[in-house]
């Protein structure tokens, strides 16, 4: 699998997770269904996914191992993608990023990844931010692919963006937990 894949596919695993997740607890399901069951998975797949991209730079899937590979020419629209991009996009303070980061980081570590009883785990991340970090990712991935194209690269490139690719996981949620 190229690089390419990998992080098109880790932005949509994460995306994906966020947005089942966020409509099966919508639906408030019984604490003891299959759909309570699923969407605590979700939540797990979306932290996990998270952090393959977003979390720490040792990780072979970090966002900045694909994006330092790319040399953007002076005077193109595309922006470089980093962490100025993520914070201003989620209009958060550098603070409150280093904040969520850690509890993203620390949730994984201390009880999805690892089980860590000993350590106590004192929020819960919320996984807006999250969605929105894949959400913003994805769609620079695919104008980074544009901008291939734009060099000459023989691309293909799929019209369908991160509002497309929610819309398609929403539909498919929906179907799923109403039975159609």
């Amino acid at each position: 699998m190229d690089i390419w894949e990998q992080h098109f596919g880790l932005a949509d695993d994460c995306l994906r997770a966020c947005v089942f997740g966020d409509y099966i607890f919508r639906q408030e399901p019984p604490v003891d269904s299959a759909w309570f069951a699923i969407g605590d998975m979700c939540y797990a797949d979306a932290v996990i996914s998270w952090n393959q991209l977003f979390g720490q730079r040792s990780q072979e899937t970090h966002w900045s191992r694909l994006t330092e590979k790319i040399k953007i020419p002076e005077g193109d629209k595309l922006r470089p993608f980093g962490r100025d991009m993520i914070i201003e996009y989620l209009s958060i303070s550098n603070e409150e990023w280093v904040r969520y980061h850690k509890e993203m980081v620390d949730m994984r570590n201390m009880r999805i990844a690892h089980l860590n009883l000993s350590q106590t785990v004192d929020v819960i991340p919320n996984l807006t931010k999250a969605m929105r970090c894949s959400y913003l990712y994805r769609d620079w991935l695919t104008e980074a692919l544009h901008l291939g194209k734009r060099l000459g690269i023989d691309i293909n490139i799929s019209s369908q963006r991160a509002k497309d690719a929610s819309e398609i996981f929403r539909s498919q949620i929906h179907n799923a937990y109403n039975g159609i």
